[in-house]
């Protein structure tokens, strides 16, 4: 059940059912929809929402320690764990014998998801953590979730525009010090891209589109579409089976594509 509300999920994002980080009603009444024809059982929204609920919990405890891409561990997807050589692991026995199922796809779900308490916040207490934040990612995440903007990030008094002008020269050094931090960026985006080009991405792909009915031709571009375009593959292999040919040919038939 687990399995299919995550692909339910992923699916709902794909088709806009998620937005600013939060499933609409109509999106969980579709998910409810689902596990009720796949396991004939009593579900309803409540129950939907707290398993994801404990689903994000577990996600996050994991992924808490393992989000930095620890250099001695790496991640198993048959096994559905991390692994590491058996001397790393004494701090963190738990993780050594327990599998976390669909990882890579709740981290696309809710990586980003993360409650941090923001709400609580006063616009004062927003405008002091932008000023006060250390990396472009943290400004980036204020941003992002529409916390601050230059449209109202208004000043108030003199004290104020102080803080935005110190606020602006921590900017610079910030971009200047970051350097380093966009060049591992780059490195690790290289070896992911490199994985989705290597032999095994082609037969998934291969493999996958063989089962899709199509006529060689179609057959042969989707191939060619998803060498070129990999970034579509968590996309496309994060729906559900019957769904994946309505949802190539929507991404083929893109006027960029």
């Amino acid at each position: 059940m687990d399995d299919v509300l995550v692909d339910v999920f992923s699916h709902q994002v794909i088709i806009g059912g998620r937005v600013n980080g939060t499933f609409t009603s109509k999106a969980y009444d579709d998910t409810v929809k689902e596990l009720v024809e796949n396991f004939h059982m009593k579900i309803n929204k409540d129950k939907v929402k707290n398993r994801q609920k404990t689903l994000k919990k577990n996600f996050h405890e994991c992924y808490d320690i393992f989000k930095d891409g620890l250099s001695v561990f790496g991640w198993n997807d048959s096994l559905n764990m991390w692994i590491a050589k058996p001397e790393v692991w004494e701090p963190l026995a738990k993780w050594m014998t327990t599998p976390i199922p669909n990882y890579s796809k709740m981290a696309q779900l809710w990586a980003k998801d993360k409650v941090k308490g923001d709400h609580a916040e006063t616009a004062k207490e927003k405008r002091a953590r932008y000023a006060a934040s250390t990396t472009i990612d943290e400004i980036d995440n204020l941003i992002s979730q529409n916390e601050v903007s230059l449209e109202n990030f208004k000043v108030e008094d003199d004290q104020r525009s102080l803080e935005i002008n110190v606020a602006y020269d921590e900017l610079g050094n910030v971009i200047s010090q970051s350097f380093d931090n966009v060049s591992k960026a780059i490195d690790r985006a290289t070896e992911v891209m490199a994985k989705c080009f290597s032999k095994s991405y082609r037969v998934e792909v291969h493999a996958t589109l063989s089962v899709l009915d199509l006529d060689p031709i179609s057959n042969t571009g989707a191939y060619i579409f998803f060498i070129e375009n990999p970034t579509y593959k968590e996309m496309f292999f994060g729906c559900l089976d019957h769904e994946r040919k309505c949802v190539l040919l929507t991404l083929m038939s893109r006027p960029k594509n």
